[in-house]
């Protein structure tokens, strides 16, 4: 929260000078699969499943789905898009049908709000590819 100094508080009403600021965290993830698009996505992707390395295992902490304009759906899926096909690389706590998995090869950045006691993202939302790092 942030607030003007000599501002006071008005129970049950919003005020200028007090400001809910949510803290938002990063993380590096791989890209281990997606779901099938449907809509305006039909031709990419829903969301992306998202694993990450952490006690020497490829742990899975979630799916994301927002953050994607136009012309970063087509360039994630033109990454994604040719990688190998495999079974589910890592357990997921979800069975969707609609989801292929793939080679875990190309990372990403997706910001969050907090991770969940199970270790999965809460409000993910995708950033930008990470050619510069790889997901082994």
């Amino acid at each position: 929260m942030a607030k003007r100094r000599d501002s006071a508080y008005h129970a049950g009403r919003r005020s200028d000078a007090w400001l809910k600021i949510k803290s938002r965290q990063t993380v590096e993830c791989a890209i281990i699969g997606y779901t099938k698009g449907e809509g305006d996505r039909q031709e990419t992707f829903g969301a992306l499943h998202l694993a990450q390395r952490r006690d020497g295992d490829m742990k899975y902490i979630g799916k994301v789905g927002s953050g994607f304009d136009e012309r970063l759906l087509r360039d994630v899926w033109s990454e994604i898009s040719g990688l190998t096909k495999v079974k589910r690389p890592v357990i997921v706590p979800t069975n969707d049908s609609r989801s292929v998995w793939v080679e875990p090869q190309v990372v990403c950045e997706v910001q969050f709000a907090s991770e969940t006691q199970e270790g999965l993202l809460r409000e993910p939302v995708f950033v930008r590819l990470r050619p510069d790092l790889t997901a082994t």
